[in-house]
C-alpha cells in the first residue's frame, strides 16, 4: 500500500482512537460550561489544543514503544491490520520524535491556560500527563508491561481528564451530579481499557507484555467486562432517578434504550470475539465504544441543552 507524506501522518495518529480523549473534553467542558455563569471560549480553545497534543504524544509514542510487539504480531498474522513502524509507514525515529514534539506542545498548552485563563493547576496536570504516559509505555516503569496499564487508562482518561477539563471552565472543582457521572464513565472506562488488549493477546505473549488479557485470558477478561457493563447500567439508572429533576423523562429514555441497544449487541458478539477472531474483536471493540462514547456524548449535549433551553 503506498501512501503519500500526509497519508501515513494521518495513518500514524489513529484518528478513529481520538474520542478515547475527546469524550472526556467534550463531557469535563460540557458540564463546566453548563455549571459556570458564562462560557470561557479561551478555555475551550486551548483545552481543544491541549487534547489534541496529548492524543497525539500518546498515539506515537504508544507506536514506538510497542514497535517490537508489533512486529511479532505482524510476523505471526501477516493479514492482520498495518502497523506503523512494522510495516514501515514511518520509522522509530520519525515517530518518536514528532511524538516527542506533541509532548512538548502538552506542557506548552498548559503554560498558557495558567497564564491566559487564570487555572494555576493546568501547567501541573500537563506535566503529570506527559510523566504519566511516559511510566506507562517506557523503561524503566513500563507499566503497560506490567500488568497496570489498564488501571492508569481508567484513572486518566475516565476520573482526571474530565475533571480537568470542567476545571478550565468551572475553577470550582466539585459538583455533585458532574462528580458522580465520571464515577460511572471511570467504570466503564476500564472495560475499553481491558477490550484493547483482546486483538494482541498472542503477540503481546510472546513479547513479555502483560495485560489483562495476557493474565487472565479472553474468556475471563470478556466475563468480567459483562460484569462492569451491567453493574454500570444499573448505576446509572440509580443517577438518573437520583437527578430526575435535571433530566427530562424523555431523555433518560433515550439513555436506557440507547444502552440497551448496544448493550445486547456487546453480550451477544462476547461469545464470538475469541482469541485471534479479529474481524469479531474490531467489531465488539467499536460496539463497546459506541455505548460508552455515545452515553457520554448524549450527555454532554443535553446539559448544554439544559443551560441555553431551561427544562423547567
Amino acid at each position: 500500500m503506498i501512501m503519500n507524506f500526509l497519508q501515513r501522518w494521518i495513518f500514524a495518529l489513529k484518528i478513529k482512537s481520538w474520542p478515547k480523549l475527546f469524550v472526556p473534553f467534550i463531557l469535563g467542558q460540557s458540564f463546566g460550561i453548563s455549571s459556570a455563569n458564562e462560557t470561557n471560549w479561551l478555555a475551550l480553545l486551548f483545552g481543544f489544543l491541549f487534547t489534541f497534543s496529548l492524543v497525539s504524544f500518546i498515539v506515537l509514542l504508544n507506536d514506538y514503544a510497542d514497535a517490537s510487539v508489533d512486529k511479532i504480531k505482524r510476523t505471526l498474522f501477516p493479514d492482520s491490520s498495518l502497523k506503523t513502524i512494522p510495516d514501515l509507514i514511518l520509522n522509530k525515529n520519525e515517530v518518536l520524535g514528532v511524538g516527542l514534539i506533541f509532548g512538548f506542545f502538552t506542557i506548552i498548552f498548559g503554560i498558557l491556560i495558567e497564564f491566559y485563563v487564570g487555572r494555576s493547576y493546568s501547567n501541573l496536570v500537563s506535566i503529570i500527563c506527559i510523566l504519566v504516559f511516559l511510566m506507562y509505555s517506557l523503561p524503566p516503569v513500563k507499566l503497560n508491561y506490567r500488568g497496570g496499564g489498564e488501571f492508569l487508562e481508567m484513572i486518566g482518561v475516565g476520573f482526571v481528564l474530565p475533571l480537568f477539563h470542567f476545571y478550565l471552565q468551572n475553577p470550582n472543582f466539585f459538583n455533585l451530579e458532574f462528580f458522580l457521572l465520571i464515577q460511572i464513565y471511570t467504570i466503564l472506562s476500564l472495560t475499553s481499557a481491558m477490550a484493547s488488549g483482546f486483538s494482541d493477546e498472542e503477540s503481546d505473549k510472546l513479547g513479555g507484555k502483560r495485560t489483562f488479557v495476557t493474565i487472565f485470558g479472553n474468556k475471563y477478561i470478556h466475563k468480567t467486562i459483562i460484569v462492569i457493563l451491567s453493574i454500570s447500567f444499573i448505576l446509572l439508572l440509580a443517577y438518573l432517578i437520583l437527578f430526575q429533576i435535571k433530566y427530562r423523562l424523555g431523555f433518560s429514555i433515550l439513555i436506557i434504550v440507547f444502552n440497551l441497544h448496544y448493550l445486547e449487541q456487546i453480550f451477544a458478539l462476547s461469545k464470538k470475539a475469541k482469541t485471534n477472531a479479529f474481524d469479531y474483536q474490531r467489531v465488539y471493540k467499536d460496539k463497546l465504544h459506541y455505548l460508552i462514547w455515545g452515553t457520554l456524548c448524549l450527555f454532554s449535549i443535553y446539559t448544554i441543552y439544559r443551560k441555553f433551553i431551561p427544562t423547567s
